[in-house]
């Protein structure tokens, strides 16, 4: 089963509903003063991801590699697949470093230790095979 067909399996569409179900507006910044954003709204299961991904680059000295955040929700479809709905209408899609990490870029710019510890957690578009998107880390690979 692929991602999307997954996600609509178990979350259903991004919709209303499915925000006041699965989404909450996380105070990142409660739990990580460093992070460049004070609240994000995001997926439940996403952030309870990121969470322990964050605790452990935190734990690591490595969340200093994370400059930006930009953005988490947002209804809209694949860049490039416009058949397909983009993670980031579920909320469980995050861009980071965006302007360092630009779509389609072959090198990343992020350590092989961060890499290593945020992909125990979640996917890395710096592993998608049609296309890199280094940026963009999420709770499905899709």
């Amino acid at each position: 089963m692929n991602a999307q067909k997954e996600i609509l399996k178990k979350y259903g569409k991004p919709d209303v509903i499915y925000q006041s179900k699965y989404c909450i507006l996380w105070m990142i910044q409660i739990d990580f003063p460093w992070f460049p954003k004070e609240r994000i709204f995001i997926n439940k299961d996403f952030k309870n991801k990121l969470y322990a991904a964050f605790k452990e680059l935190e734990a690591a000295g490595l969340h200093t590699e994370i400059k930006t955040e930009d953005g988490c929700f947002e209804i809209r479809k694949v860049r490039a697949n416009a058949n397909l709905t983009s993670l980031h209408s579920w909320a469980m899609a995050m861009d980071l470093n965006a302007a360092a990490e630009k779509l389609g870029q072959v090198k990343t710019n992020w350590s092989p230790e961060f890499i290593a510890i945020m992909t125990k957690y979640v996917f890395w578009g710096g592993n998608f095979h049609d296309r890199h998107d280094n940026m963009h880390f999420a709770l499905y690979n899709g």
